[in-house]
């Protein structure tokens, strides 16, 4: 039965890849909702946000890891190759880290790009992958796949038509740098 995870675990990620709302388990969210709305624990009551937080915008890293785990014995054993999985939209940060050679990483003074290349992601692409809740550009960039330019462009169009809405810096932020910016649909 090992081929059968690991095929989920490719389907899933691909699926995930090309539409991350498709993550959502909305019947479940709203199940939340409502044992919200009964609930007078204020324990409780953190608890169940927390999980639709969580739910709203899922995590596309766990799907990923699982594609990591099994997508090259996967691929081996159907006979897919690299080019499909790029093809496909699969970065190729998360091929290598999968375990496929990938070209592309060159060091200094080699002729070529030093950068991997990217699949084209489109704006509606984008658009679509914005989550319900708060987010940050780096974050829509993740679930998307798409450039940290081309997310920006949708941010700042979106922003100024009032569908979004900066809520300032994450107060949750630790680290190095500067805290990342909230955005929340409207």
């Amino acid at each position: 039965m090992p081929s059968a995870t690991a095929e989920t675990a490719v389907r899933d990620y691909l699926r995930a890849l090309k539409d991350p709302a498709s993550l959502r388990d909305d019947e479940t969210i709203n199940e939340l909702g409502a044992q919200l709305e009964k609930s007078d624990d204020p324990v409780e009551r953190l608890r169940l946000r927390q999980q639709l937080l969580e739910l709203e915008a899922p995590p596309l890293d766990r799907h990923e890891q699982a594609f990591r785990t099994h997508a090259r014995a996967w691929a081996e054993d159907h006979g897919i190759s690299l080019k499909a999985f790029t093809d496909e939209g699969v970065p190729n940060d998360v091929l290598r880290k999968a375990g496929f050679q990938v070209g592309g990483r060159r060091g200094r003074g080699a002729r070529g790009s030093a950068r991997p290349r990217r699949s084209r992601v489109t704006t509606e692409q984008v658009r679509a992958a914005i989550p319900k809740g708060p987010f940050t550009i780096k974050h829509l960039q993740d679930v998307s796949g798409a450039s940290p330019a081309v997310v920006r462009k949708v941010v700042a169009e979106e922003e100024a038509s009032s569908r979004l809405r900066s809520e300032g810096t994450d107060p949750d932020h630790h680290g190095p740098g500067r805290a990342p910016v909230l955005y929340r649909p409207v």
